[in-house]
């Protein structure tokens, strides 16, 4: 017969305790999301939403410590509205029952061709076909917005020095100026298959296709509009 004093009770409720700890661990983990059905579900996502293929994508670390009830269903994934970058994604994971949501990065391991600068370029230089390469380069590595057609460059001017090799991206080559600050040009107001035209008088330089503010002549109101030739600006009432 064993004899328990008062000093070893203490001692075997904190035994039980622990013993019974381990075992309600162990059957929540057989009721836990598993991180690799999150990391199937965010791949399939990018994938879907991106048009990549799921080798070029790359899924973030997920904490093995997650502690996420089991979805009752299939987890839904989606890209999440504010994703910007082409290259670093984030997935939204649903889940309805029981509810919850994880977000998961993705990133994007691809190559593709970009125009870079075939040689140094100085501020203001007009850009010609001889200054440009395209390349192909890892998407991880180049800036959003990057040329993929070296037409599209052509006849931009350096908004600074550009060094060789540099990736061009609108803001470093801008169209040049096909309407002046203080030039009067027509406005066009559209709305659906409505549209307006009014003067008005143009506030900056701004190249073709490039978003310029356009002050009314008539109500000496301000607007935004897109440059569409040498004299109008198309205003959008959408």
């Amino acid at each position: 017969m064993c004899a328990f004093t008062s000093r070893t009770w203490p001692r075997l409720a904190l035994l039980a305790i622990a013993a019974l700890g381990i075992c309600a661990a162990a059957l929540a983990d057989d009721e836990l999301e598993s991180t690799e059905r999150l990391a199937a579900v965010a791949r399939e996502a990018a994938a879907r939403e991106s048009g990549r293929a799921p080798a070029e994508l790359e899924v973030g670390a997920i904490d093995p410590r997650l502690r996420l009830a089991a979805c009752a269903a299939p987890p839904v994934g989606r890209l999440t509205p504010g994703t910007r970058s082409s290259t670093q994604l984030t997935v939204e994971i649903r889940c309805a029952s029981p509810s919850w949501r994880h977000f998961v990065a993705v990133r994007v391991r691809a190559q593709e061709p970009v125009v870079v600068a075939a040689r140094p370029l100085g501020r203001l230089q007009a850009v010609t076909a001889a200054d440009l390469m395209v390349v192909p380069r890892d998407l991880s590595s180049v800036p959003a917005g990057y040329f993929r057609q070296a037409e599209d460059v052509v006849g931009r001017i350096a908004q600074r020095t550009i060094g060789s090799g540099e990736v061009l991206v609108p803001a470093l080559v801008r169209a040049p100026p096909v309407v002046h600050r203080g030039q009067s040009v027509t406005v066009i107001a559209r709305a659906g298959t409505m549209s307006v035209r009014t003067s008005g008088v143009v506030q900056a330089d701004a190249g073709l296709a490039e978003r310029v503010q356009v002050r009314n002549a008539t109500t000496g109101r301000t607007v935004e509009g897109v440059v569409r030739s040498g004299d109008i600006v198309e205003v959008s009432l959408e």
